[in-house]
């Protein structure tokens, strides 16, 4: 009668955390940037004034159940806020979040950037000056 659960990798808790962090790591930089226009960077404090205000679509009396509406707000304020943003701009952002997080670089044609570096030993960097 007990249904088989599938075991939870630890992997995929630390992917989607990441990929959590990535994504508002992106938002961050978007909404700071000059070049995305003001109507999208007004959905996130609509979001937020929406999460703090006391009116609710499902009342924050039930543990739980009250804040899924808030939950599911922020989520689609981020998804929205994302989509809205010029597609040049989300993709120049999205390669500099990877690169800092030392992952691989995808272009939008769905290709790799390759490169290579060189270590440059304090000696070398002050012989140079």
């Amino acid at each position: 009668m007990s249904q088989a659960q599938k075991p939870v990798r630890v992997e995929d808790r630390v992917g989607a955390l990441a990929q959590l962090v990535r994504t508002l790591r992106l938002v961050w930089r978007l909404f700071f940037d000059p070049r995305v226009p003001i109507f999208p960077k007004l959905i996130l404090p609509a979001a937020i004034i929406y999460i703090v205000s006391p009116i609710d679509l499902m009342p924050d009396v039930i543990l739980g159940l009250g804040q899924v509406d808030d939950v599911a707000i922020a989520f689609l304020a981020i998804r929205l806020f994302i989509e809205l943003c010029p597609p040049a701009i989300v993709e120049e952002h999205r390669a500099a979040v990877a690169a800092e997080a030392g992952g691989t670089v995808a272009t939008s044609d769905g290709g790799v950037i390759d490169g290579s570096f060189r270590v440059v030993s304090d000696d070398e960097r002050k012989s140079k000056e």
